[in-house]
């Protein structure tokens, strides 16, 4: 399965928020599989740009060009029209560029816990957080 690690950090903090990517950020993300594709994502969004994993959800799948979807009642909840994408679940993060760690924990209240199963080798590597101590929780 292919994979791609998505931060929405430098489009809110530079474009939106207009000011300098912080050394120290954190918020939320969620984990995605393509179906159809064979692709999975891990997505992370700024803590002042989702307020739910739900934003996070319609977030990606606008970007992606997908068909979209709704939110329940309460806006905590956005399901995916698109049947070949699921949201496997989410949790929180942290990034430290001083330190150079980035750390993923906890669980999304509406889409459950992320599977940690293989995600510090998908991750190592990857854009943005290249030679940095990923820590996942659990495991």
């Amino acid at each position: 399965m292919k994979f791609e690690f998505v931060d929405y950090s430098k489009l809110y903090y530079t474009k939106i928020a207009r000011t300098l990517l912080p050394p120290k950020r954190s918020g939320k993300f969620i984990q995605v599989i393509n179906h159809e594709m064979d692709k999975e994502y891990i997505v992370l969004s700024p803590k002042e740009l989702s307020i739910y994993h739900a934003n996070i959800v319609e977030r990606f799948c606008m970007l992606q060009g997908e068909s979209g979807g709704s939110y329940n009642s309460k806006r905590d909840f956005f399901e995916i029209n698109d049947g070949a994408l699921e949201v496997v679940g989410g949790g929180m993060w942290s990034i430290d560029d001083e330190s150079k760690t980035v750390s993923f924990f906890g669980a999304s209240q509406m889409y459950g816990k992320y599977n940690s199963d293989g995600l510090k080798m998908k991750l190592k590597n990857r854009a943005g957080i290249a030679g940095y101590e990923i820590k996942v929780e659990g495991v």
